[in-house]
């Protein structure tokens, strides 16, 4: 088998802003402070992490803790349920080029297996891809609410992966990302990576990163699935 893990914002869909109108909404209830979204650069990041950064370029650091963390993404995830309905009902949800017809292609192949790696919160992914139609793709996953680190719940996603394909034997892991981030992580979490031009960073500065392949989308899903077919990113079970 195959594990093919995808992250979600700027690889699979783009949520018109809803997830960044969501956090500071959350932001400003539960700390009192207010964040011009074209000031955060969440690329490539997880919730947990960017929540840390934003606090502490408000000197809040301290404010860190369990509980005020829990309340803040409770109320994200309300938030996020309503900014991203209000983006479906007014078209600004957008399925990335190449995804809708991916998607399907490689899920009716038997010996693929499909996942996400995301710095997404588990609940937000599930909101966000709910709301893109996109959901029912995916069977398991590493989120931002298993580690605050993007290598460990890529590897994390990657055990879960394993477990759900039993009794069948792993072959081969892909992660797909669309920023430099998700290709070094993925590359230290032991995969190999798919790097795709869909999101702020173009083939170019994605190819600097050294992927295993550079797409500018995921239109081409025959030539796709046939190059992870096709020996590379085969894998030992000892890198996790």
């Amino acid at each position: 088998m195959i594990l093919l893990l995808f992250d979600i914002d700027g690889t699979l869909i783009f949520t018109g802003g809803a997830g960044m109108r969501a956090f500071s909404r959350a932001l400003h209830e539960v700390f009192d402070i207010r964040i011009d979204g074209s000031d955060v650069r969440p690329d490539g990041k997880t919730d947990p992490l960017i929540l840390r950064e934003i606090l502490a370029s408000f000197d809040l650091s301290g404010r860190c803790r369990p509980g005020t963390r829990q309340e803040m993404f409770a109320l994200y995830i309300r938030y996020l349920e309503q900014e991203m309905e209000k983006a479906r009902e007014s078209g600004r949800i957008a399925i990335l080029p190449g995804v809708e017809d991916f998607l399907p292609a490689v899920s009716s192949e038997s010996d693929f297996a499909l996942g996400l790696a995301t710095g997404n919160l588990e609940d937000g992914a599930r909101v966000k891809l709910e709301k893109a139609g996109l959901y029912g793709y995916f069977k398991f996953g590493g989120f931002g609410s298993d580690s605050e680190d993007r290598t460990e719940l890529t590897r994390i996603g990657i055990e879960r992966g394993m477990r759900y394909v039993r009794p069948d034997s792993v072959d081969g892991v892909f992660v797909v990302g669309d920023t430099p981030l998700d290709v070094i992580h993925g590359r230290n979490a032991g995969a190999s990576v798919i790097a795709v031009a869909s999101g702020r960073y173009g083939v170019r500065e994605l190819q600097v990163c050294a992927p295993d392949l550079v797409l500018s989308d995921l239109r081409e899903a025959e030539s796709i699935i046939s190059f992870m077919r096709n020996g590379r990113g085969s894998i030992s079970c000892n890198k996790w």
